[in-house]
């Protein structure tokens, strides 16, 4: 299994066909958190393993898109969500803010969902052979299902405006050594990139306090300076929930 991770969308291009491999796709704040949590049903419980959210999550990249798809659905059978520059879009139902996606908004809904860079990078994936979203709070469960699918892997990271982000590279780092445990774990040979081995490091490095990496990035410092720091505690929970998710057909589902 080569394991290999991409910084920022820009890169993406350089690795070429990708129709044979997995990408997990990662954009921490808030992306890919938001639609785990958006599956899950966001709640403060200990029951954590019942699915009390959406029916899917479909990510469109233009507000313009978002608001045309929506008119393919009756109104109640849907949810505008997603952000620009943090903050919820005019005429949108919810945000980007995990917390805003409660059972009492969104079970059984469908979510269409728009984003600043996350959604661009899950389009970039579209032609791998198998697509997930991963993030702090469902790593092992996405590492689970990639090391299940055996292909070559991409760790994608949304990044910010195509530049690098402390966030997702932290992130892409610890699917990494997750990677790594299950191919020792299973007897399985494995290589790692540079851009891997890289993103492993920084993991570890700041391992034991991912709520200050996160507040120190400039997506996390945007966060704070809207009110919105609660957001990134919600987001570096590692392993906060077991879900699985698929990106196939234009659709993200739990799996």
């Amino acid at each position: 299994m080569y394991i290999d991770t991409v910084f920022s969308p820009y890169e993406m291009e350089s690795r070429g066909d990708i129709s044979n491999k997995t990408v997990a796709v990662i954009d921490v704040l808030r992306a890919t958190s938001t639609i785990v949590y958006a599956l899950w049903g966001y709640r403060e419980t200990n029951n954590i393993d019942k699915l009390m959210g959406c029916s899917c999550v479909i990510p469109v990249e233009k507000i313009e898109e978002a608001v045309a798809l929506s008119k393919n659905y009756k109104r109640e059978e849907i949810l505008l969500t997603g952000e620009r520059f943090c903050l919820k879009p005019e005429g949108f139902d919810l945000g980007n803010s995990p917390s805003d996606y409660t059972p009492e908004r969104v079970q059984n809904k469908t979510i269409i969902f728009t984003t600043t860079n996350g959604t661009r990078a899950l389009k970039l994936a579209e032609k791998a052979r198998f697509v997930t979203t991963a993030s702090f709070v469902n790593a092992s469960a996405c590492a689970d299902k990639v090391f299940e699918k055996r292909n070559d892997v991409i760790v994608l990271c949304a990044g910010r405006s195509n530049k690098t982000t402390k966030e997702d590279s932290a992130c892409a780092g610890l699917i990494v050594k997750l990677l790594i445990d299950l191919c020792q774990e299973n007897s399985v040979d494995y290589e790692l990139s540079d851009a891997a081995d890289i993103s492993l490091k920084y993991f570890d490095h700041y391992k034991h306090d991912l709520f200050s990496l996160l507040k120190s990035a400039e997506a996390g410092k945007n966060l704070v300076e809207v009110d919105l720091e609660k957001d990134i505690n919600d987001c570096c929970i590692i392993d906060f929930l077991s879900i699985a998710t698929q990106y196939k057909d234009g659709v993200i589902k739990a799996i």
